[in-house]
Protein backbone atom coordinates (compact mmCIF):
# COMPACT_ATOMS: atom_id res chain seq x y z
CA UNK A 1 0.00 0.00 0.00
CA UNK A 2 1.19 3.53 -0.77
CA UNK A 3 1.55 5.95 2.12
CA UNK A 4 -0.78 8.88 1.49
CA UNK A 5 1.92 11.39 2.46
CA UNK A 6 4.09 9.95 -0.34
CA UNK A 7 1.46 10.57 -3.02
CA UNK A 8 1.69 13.61 -5.28
CA UNK A 9 -0.75 15.16 -7.71
CA UNK A 10 0.38 15.23 -11.32
CA UNK A 11 -1.00 17.07 -14.31
CA UNK A 12 0.39 15.11 -17.27
CA UNK A 13 0.74 16.76 -20.65
CA UNK A 14 1.81 15.38 -24.05
CA UNK A 15 5.51 14.65 -24.12
CA UNK A 16 5.98 14.16 -20.38
CA UNK A 17 8.50 11.55 -19.27
CA UNK A 18 7.90 9.83 -15.93
CA UNK A 19 10.94 8.07 -14.45
CA UNK A 20 10.45 5.26 -11.94
CA UNK A 21 13.30 3.96 -9.76
CA UNK A 22 15.38 1.10 -11.16
CA UNK A 23 13.78 -1.31 -8.67
CA UNK A 24 10.24 -0.61 -9.88
CA UNK A 25 8.30 -3.52 -11.31
CA UNK A 26 6.59 -3.77 -14.67
CA UNK A 27 3.31 -3.74 -12.73
CA UNK A 28 4.29 -0.42 -11.11
CA UNK A 29 4.95 1.06 -14.55
CA UNK A 30 1.64 -0.28 -15.86
CA UNK A 31 -0.23 1.18 -12.87
CA UNK A 32 1.40 4.57 -13.44
CA UNK A 33 0.53 4.47 -17.15
CA UNK A 34 -3.08 3.63 -16.27
CA UNK A 35 -3.19 6.46 -13.71
CA UNK A 36 -1.81 8.92 -16.27
CA UNK A 37 -4.54 7.92 -18.74
CA UNK A 38 -7.20 8.17 -16.02
CA UNK A 39 -5.97 11.66 -15.10
CA UNK A 40 -5.83 12.87 -18.70
CA UNK A 41 -7.41 10.50 -21.23
CA UNK A 42 -5.51 10.49 -24.53
CA UNK A 43 -2.37 12.18 -23.19
CA UNK A 44 0.83 10.82 -24.74
CA UNK A 45 3.53 10.32 -22.11
CA UNK A 46 6.43 7.94 -21.58
CA UNK A 47 7.10 5.83 -18.47
CA UNK A 48 10.76 4.86 -17.99
CA UNK A 49 12.08 2.39 -15.44
CA UNK A 50 15.58 3.08 -14.15
CA UNK A 51 18.04 5.88 -14.67
CA UNK A 52 17.42 8.20 -17.58
CA UNK A 53 20.32 10.03 -19.20
CA UNK A 54 20.33 12.58 -22.01
CA UNK A 55 22.93 11.81 -24.68
CA UNK A 56 23.95 14.05 -27.54
CA UNK A 57 24.56 12.77 -31.08
CA UNK A 58 28.30 12.38 -30.51
CA UNK A 59 27.79 10.20 -27.42
CA UNK A 60 25.19 8.09 -29.23
CA UNK A 61 27.59 7.72 -32.18
CA UNK A 62 30.39 6.53 -29.89
CA UNK A 63 27.99 3.97 -28.41
CA UNK A 64 26.91 2.89 -31.91
CA UNK A 65 23.29 3.99 -31.37
CA UNK A 66 23.11 6.97 -33.74
CA UNK A 67 23.25 6.76 -37.49
CA UNK A 68 22.39 9.44 -40.03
Amino acid sequence: MIATDAAQRINPVDGDVFVLPAGASIEDAEHLAEAIQAAKPGVRAVVVMGDLEHLDQAAMGRAGWYRR
